[in-house]
């Protein structure tokens, strides 16, 4: 049998730490809070999460941001 497995860059830190995609958006609230910005409503975010870990949506920028700031990462390894 010739299984296809694909890597999503973003869903593999957040299963690595056991979260939930809701604990991993309570992250990002915290660290958007500290920056002063507002993120929208928490069932808009987890759709985007669901598109950005299976790369069918763009991740922007401020996102990528605050991934690579949670998960500890380096920016270039990840490409947005």
């Amino acid at each position: 049998m010739n299984e296809r497995v694909a890597y999503y860059a973003w869903r593999q830190p957040r299963l690595s730490r056991g979260w939930q995609p809701v604990q991993m958006i309570g992250r990002m609230r915290i660290l958007a809070g500290r920056d002063g910005v507002v993120l929208p409503k928490t069932w808009l975010l987890l759709r985007l999460v669901f598109l950005w870990e299976h790369h069918r949506a763009p991740l922007p920028g401020y996102y990528a941001w605050l991934l690579h700031q949670i998960f500890d990462t380096d920016r270039t390894r990840h490409a947005a």
